[in-house]
């Protein structure tokens, strides 16, 4: 993932979403400009939903008009949409790199077992 702006840049941005009144149909063009999540895998890509839903949600109320407030949830809700969606396509199951590589560690610890009872191998300090 690769951030597009600094701190300063990242202020101006949501203050000017803020201040506009930017509501959901704003939710590619405030990510287009932040971040770059184009050939990103989807926990990636949902991380950088949720870490921009995180900073709306941090900006005070205050800084919203009025009338602009329903802009602001309507943008978290599409935000929070994404972040769903996103988390919704992927897998609570192990991958099948996972699995081999489970696989791999108890054989190697039936094996250190078997040749006498010593534990399985720990990483070795340098000294």
């Amino acid at each position: 993932m690769q951030v597009k702006v600094d701190d300063v840049g990242l202020t101006v941005i949501l203050l000017t979403a803020a201040e506009a009144g930017w509501g959901k149909g704003k939710v590619p063009q405030l990510m287009a400009q932040i971040v770059d999540i184009g050939g990103i895998d989807k926990n990636a890509r949902a991380r950088a939903y949720r870490l921009v839903r995180d900073a709306i949600v941090e900006l005070p109320l205050t800084i919203w008009a009025q009338d602009k407030l329903n802009a602001r949830r309507e943008l978290l809700d599409e935000l929070n949409r994404q972040v769903t969606a996103l988390q919704a396509g992927m897998s609570n199951f192990p991958t099948p790199e996972e699995l081999r590589e489970d696989a791999w560690r108890q054989e190697l610890d039936t094996l250190y077992r078997a040749a006498g009872d010593a534990p399985a191998r720990t990483p070795s300090r340098k000294r």
